[in-house]
């Protein structure tokens, strides 16, 4: 339950050594002084909100053809966040941010997540064309041929 006012002020004078000092228009005047200073400190921080969010709105002014979207970030276990210029983007949380920049995001988060793969023994995703020679699946690059003999050979036969 909570404690009065009056009880409250009472405790309060008691914890303040030379509180039986003070008069009580003195009293009343700190109490006043108090409220004004936390009155302040709120309003100091209500503005350097409101600060904020108004120099968040004119840098999108100052770039109106870039669309602005919800990007969540989604990270292998290794790493905890994602640095673009010195802008930490943690995972797990979503960030509005330009599509430019989301889009650069998204192709970061994907080579963690490929590497992610890869260290655990999965092949990458371009390794599906390769055979252990080195060979692709182009034809072509199967076959050379000599410039000295002029002849022809295929990769096999090196």
């Amino acid at each position: 339950m909570a404690r009065r006012k009056k009880e409250i002020l009472d405790a309060l004078e008691l914890r303040i050594a030379g509180a039986e000092l003070l008069t009580p228009s003195d009293k009343q005047e700190i109490l006043k002084q108090a409220r004004e200073q936390v009155e302040e400190t709120r309003k100091k921080g209500a503005i350097e909100a409101y600060l904020k969010a108004a120099m968040k709105e004119e840098e999108r002014q100052f770039k109106p053809q870039e669309v602005y979207e919800d990007f969540t970030v989604d990270l292998p276990e290794y790493a905890p966040y994602i640095q673009i210029e010195g802008i930490r983007y943690f995972h797990g949380l979503t960030y509005e941010i330009p599509y430019s920049q989301a889009r650069s995001m998204a192709d970061l988060q994907q080579s963690a997540w490929q590497h992610d793969r890869e260290i655990h023994g999965q092949r990458r995703r371009g390794d599906v064309t390769r055979d252990p020679f080195g060979r692709g699946i182009n034809q072509q690059r199967e076959t050379s041929m000599s410039m000295s003999t002029g002849a022809v050979n295929t990769r096999d036969s090196f």
